[in-house]
């Protein structure tokens, strides 16, 4: 059996806007940009079997699945805490233990994604989470990717010969995260 899975991140978030890192934050919200990002991802979605949505328990993953599962309503969105983002203090200091955090992170994130394709009855699955933890789902299932943008989607398949990529969309709405500007 192929199982199709699309991992994408949230909207642009004020605190993206702001240029805020916001890690765990729960008061990050949508822009309007990033409501239309969302929406445009529905589009490009909108055509594909999902089963069931997984998300981060955060508002802004947790809205951007909503507004794309608007095309997919017999799905449930099921909270997912192991895809919450990491509070990222760690990743801007010089602190010795910050590369132990970081594989723990990988491998909470891959042990979530894990669990879902052992346990879950649901064939294609959308999950919706974070920049990094979208790109730890893309390195667990063997790509490697850098910079992940808002609503920017992965669709993967998996079957017995392990995983394949199959597509990735931009929602083609450019915004300036402030956040990303290094």
């Amino acid at each position: 059996m192929v199982r199709n899975f699309y991992f994408f991140r949230h909207g642009q978030t004020n605190e993206n806007a702001e240029g805020a890192r916001e890690g765990n934050r729960t008061d990050a919200y949508l822009t309007s940009d990033g409501v239309k990002q969302a929406e445009r991802l529905a589009e490009f979605l909108r055509d594909k079997k999902i089963d069931a949505f997984y998300s981060s328990p955060l508002p802004r993953a947790v809205r951007t699945a909503e507004i794309v599962g608007e095309y997919h309503p017999a799905a449930p969105i099921v909270i997912e805490d192991d895809f919450i983002e990491v509070a990222f203090g760690f990743w801007y200091t010089d602190d010795v233990d910050a590369q132990h955090r970081i594989d723990n992170n990988f491998k909470r994130i891959s042990g979530a994604l894990g669990r879902i394709v052992a346990q879950s009855k649901y064939s294609d699955i959308a999950i919706s989470s974070h920049g990094g933890v979208t790109r730890a789902l893309c390195w667990a299932a063997g790509m490697r990717v850098g910079h992940i943008k808002n609503c920017q989607c992965f669709h993967f398949t998996l079957d017995d010969d392990g995983w394949h990529f199959v597509e990735s969309f931009e929602s083609g709405i450019e915004v300036v995260n402030k956040s990303d500007v290094r």
